[in-house]
């Protein structure tokens, strides 16, 4: 798996308590993860507190976090973003 995968895994176990081996790309968050949305907000604060450069803040904006429904949409996204795997 790549870093941005792992990246992810590591907040969402460390973080939000989530089960490891649930934890594959294509987990839903709320179906496969059990998030509320408390948990998906407090989540993609830690993604882009992780995924920030001192030169390039990360900022995913709610109406692109509302289409980020599984991990591997998200990996896609940091992806077209420039974040490098």
């Amino acid at each position: 798996m790549g870093r941005i995968f792992n990246k992810i895994k590591k907040i969402l176990v460390d973080e939000l308590g989530v089960e490891e081996a649930a934890i594959q790309p294509p987990a839903s968050f709320t179906d496969d993860l059990n998030m509320d949305p408390d948990d998906i907000a407090e989540f993609f604060t830690t993604v882009e507190d992780v995924f920030s450069m001192p030169e390039n803040k990360l900022e995913i904006p709610e109406a692109e976090s509302d289409n980020l429904l599984s991990v591997q949409n998200l990996i896609e996204y940091l992806l077209d973003l420039g974040i490098e795997d």
